[in-house]
């Protein structure tokens, strides 16, 4: 399977992205052949950012994009990485270019429009609504003039057959990859708690025996449940009710929310997920208010802890997470707890989180990995010097016999195992046919030879400023200047960029309000340029140094009538160049 069936395929990126990244902005360049693109890259390698400046390129070369996710999160969050690929203020303008909806309101819609790109992101969601599902994928197909990249951090949660969906939402026989990038080694990540989960060593359980209440309410709620998904078992393995009474032992009430408690240090801060509301998140609350914390405001000043679950605004989500995020909070001053439900699971950013909570366990993976992905992320404990995250994946127990502990927990994180050891073996075969995909496309690498004069070299990078001006055999025209079709080429990444030079190269053109000197980088010599709003006498094309009447010239600038007088006085205003192109590296 090839990924670039073109011998001269270009390659893209910017210069602060991986090549995980560059795969995709050149896969699907607009000046590149190819129709879609899926990825399933891990969560917190940067899938949306890339993505990000994959629809910047398409809004500079004058497309409109489509931008379609499961949630306002991931909405939300996609805004947030497009800001940080403008690095250039004119371009702010061409944000109201992008069309940002959910995948029901596209569901809904009745026109469609007309996109250079549409990007589909968390694509995985799409599998929840057979029918919202089917009209989205037809309406897919209706876009031929669209490019298509779908993104999915987990293309198959509790079967295989899941990836077919996803790759049936392209029209076209479409390529799926892989990252190749490992996440930051400086972080360590440790699985508190012991190996029990049967052909799993590395994720281990921390486990906790019910007791008491809770262990009464357990088994009656195994007893009674007549659904296949142990709805009240499963609540009961959190706590024994709804509400915390403080009057009564804790351990007696939740084994799992007793021993969290006991993990709790000052100055880490700690995550912890739980699908249930009112015996999960509300009961971990009133436990925490127990032991002194407060709900966190603006003004609160004791330890606190926050929540995000289906309740909380866009606007208090926001507030919630830059206060948890930002550099004042890295030891927790402000919050250091944060409760979330499953709306937090996907597309937000936790960072510098030192113990992360998984409180009720999932049927699948899937969901344990978007959880766990919010807070390993590149670049997501940068500034710590301890670099560790300790994970605790729950399970409480009601009996142990026969050397086995005994408890649904375990039977749904065992469940949960088999399909994801199914899922990493139909991966393992996509990602051997990844390896030669991204093997061929970094092999396929032409670059422009220096020459000294527009196409100068810097370390690994060759950059190409040809497209830049006008120019002839002689020399640049100074009249328009179009730095955004500078192209750079790493040679030691592989990687292609187009616009504006990084600030070491320094280009001098002629000032204004008088004479300027410059040398051509072209034909090495020197030329002299007037610039005046109302005076024409030489243009910014300059004319020959020798060709002046130097006489003339001399008087204006109060100096010896000769080329060289001439010369040391425009040098001591700062008026001569003798390189039109040179690298500033102070």
């Amino acid at each position: 399977m090839k990924l670039f069936t073109n011998s001269y395929i270009d390659h893209y990126g910017f210069v602060n992205t991986f090549k995980d990244q560059n795969y995709i902005i050149s896969y699907l360049h607009p000046k590149n052949p190819y129709r879609s693109l899926i990825i399933c890259y891990e969560v917190g390698l940067g899938k949306t950012y890339a993505s990000a400046c994959l629809a910047h390129i398409y809004l500079t070369e004058g497309y409109k994009v489509l931008y379609l996710s499961n949630s306002l999160n991931s909405i939300n969050n996609f805004k947030v990485e497009y800001n940080k690929v403008i690095l250039d203020s004119r371009f702010k303008s061409l944000e109201k270019n992008i069309n940002l909806m959910t995948f029901t309101k596209f569901y809904r819609l009745k026109e469609i429009g007309n996109y250079g790109l549409v990007i589909l992101d968390e694509a995985h969601n799409l599998r929840e609504n057979a029918i919202r599902y089917k009209i989205v994928k037809d309406k897919l197909d209706l876009m031929i003039n669209s490019k298509l990249l779908i993104i999915s951090a987990t293309p198959m949660i509790d079967s295989v057959d899941e990836l077919d969906s996803i790759l049936n939402l392209a029209s076209e026989k479409t390529k799926i990859i892989f990252s190749s990038n490992k996440m930051d080694t400086n972080l360590k990540i440790n699985y508190i708690g012991e190996s029990i989960i049967e052909n799993n060593d590395t994720e281990k359980l921390f486990l906790s025996k019910m007791k008491g209440l809770q262990l009464e309410d357990y088994r009656k709620a195994l007893k009674s449940d007549n659904d296949t998904v142990y709805t009240n078992t499963r609540q009961a393995s959190i706590s024994y009710n709804n509400n915390f009474n403080p009057k009564i032992s804790l351990d007696e009430q939740s084994s799992k929310v007793d021993k969290l408690i006991e993990t709790l240090e000052d100055g880490k801060l700690t995550l912890i997920f739980c699908f249930y509301v009112a015996r999960g998140i509300n009961f971990v609350a009133k436990a925490l208010e127990n032991i002194g914390y407060s709900k966190w405001n603006a003004l609160s000043s004791t330890k606190n802890y926050a929540i995000i679950d289906g309740k909380t605004t866009a606007k208090e989500s926001e507030e919630i997470l830059n206060t948890f995020n930002s550099i004042a909070n890295t030891n927790g001053k402000h919050i250091q707890v944060l409760i979330g439900s499953s709306v937090l699971s996907e597309s937000v950013t936790l960072y510098r989180v030192r113990k992360l909570h998984i409180l009720s366990p999932f049927w699948n993976y899937g969901q344990i990995e978007q959880s766990i992905g919010r807070a390993i992320r590149i670049g997501s404990h940068d500034g710590l010097i301890d670099k560790t995250i300790d994970i605790y994946l729950h399970a409480s127990y009601s009996d142990f016999k026969d050397g086995k502990y005994i408890g649904k927990d375990i039977d749904m994180w065992n469940i949960a195992n088999e399909k994801k050891i199914k899922i990493n073996k139909r991966l393992d075969q996509e990602k051997e046919a990844n390896d030669l995909i991204k093997s061929e496309w970094e092999d396929k690498f032409d670059v422009p030879i220096p020459d000294g004069k527009l196409i100068i070299k810097y370390n690994e990078w060759i950059w190409d400023l040809s497209k830049c001006f006008d120019h002839n055999k002689f020399k640049i025209s100074w009249c328009k200047i179009y730095l955004d079709n500078a192209i750079g080429y790493n040679t030691k990444e592989k990687l292609k960029i187009i616009g504006n030079p990084p600030s070491y190269i320094k280009i001098n053109k002629p000032l204004e309000d008088g004479y300027t000197i410059w040398r051509s980088c072209i034909d090495n010599k020197l030329r002299i340029s007037y610039i005046d709003k109302s005076v024409n006498k030489f243009t910014k094309r300059g004319r020959l140094l020798t060709n002046v009447n130097a006489e003339k010239v001399s008087k204006e600038l109060f100096c010896k009538s000769s080329i060289s007088d001439i010369i040391d006085t425009l040098k001591k205003n700062n008026r001569y160049f003798d390189k039109q192109i040179e690298y500033d590296l102070q």
